[in-house]
């Protein structure tokens, strides 16, 4: 249970930042965006005119992420990289 609460206080800490970095046609695992937003989306981008899709399989992509190059994308405060570490090390 203090790892949830632990969890959600660094969640409410990152996301803010994190938020405004994202670009704007990007749905997953957002807040206040859904798949059916996602699909509304690209239905209003192709309804004008035809576009590409790229298929893609990256079911183990997560699996292979370099965790160290993600801590220091983080380039936040070291107590929070610190905790950010040891959480992926407990994978």
């Amino acid at each position: 249970m203090d790892d949830r609460a632990l969890q959600a206080l660094f969640k409410l800490a990152l996301e803010p930042e994190w938020e405004a970095r994202f670009e704007p046609n990007s749905y997953g695992i957002r807040p206040g965006r859904s798949c059916h937003d996602a699909m509304e989306a690209i239905f209003n981008a192709i309804v004008q005119k035809s576009k590409y899709v790229l298929d893609a399989d990256i079911a183990k992509c997560f699996d292979r992420i370099d965790h160290e190059a993600l801590l220091r994308k983080l380039n936040t405060f070291p107590t929070i990289r610190r905790q950010v570490r040891a959480w992926g090390n407990n994978l």
